[in-house]
């Protein structure tokens, strides 16, 4: 990785803790324009970030519903990526609402709806 690849995920991380729909979207496109593994940055980008606000939430300094709004932005950022995603050549595969890479590691799980998430084994 170099370091635009690294400003990028720094980028993406902010812009989703600032809950900065727009930000992510560009940030996602700009990722993709520079030949960034979107798979990288939706691990080192907006999981990242969801994990800060996870903790910030456990430790009384943020919301559910900022959690919640940070979730649907990360979402309108993947929508961007899936594309990329689905039609790489990368041992990676979607699996419903799985991405899994060759290795059988989970590398990205979502939750279609928001509501889902509530029953779902991973949220946020």
């Amino acid at each position: 990785m170099n370091s635009v690849s690294y400003e990028i995920f720094d980028n993406a991380k902010k812009a989703v803790i600032d809950l900065d729909e727009r930000s992510v979207e560009r940030i996602a496109r700009e990722a993709l324009e520079v030949g960034i593994n979107p798979v990288d940055l939706i691990e080192q980008g907006f999981v990242e970030a969801m994990k800060e606000l996870g903790d910030s939430f456990e430790a009384g300094q943020a919301e559910l519903a900022q959690i919640f709004e940070a979730y649907q932005i990360v979402e309108a950022g993947i929508d961007i990526l899936r594309s990329t995603i689905v039609d790489s050549n990368s041992d990676g595969s979607w699996f419903g609402n799985l991405v899994v890479e060759s290795d059988a590691e989970l590398t990205y799980p979502f939750v279609s709806h928001t509501t889902d998430a509530l029953t779902s084994f991973y949220c946020c």
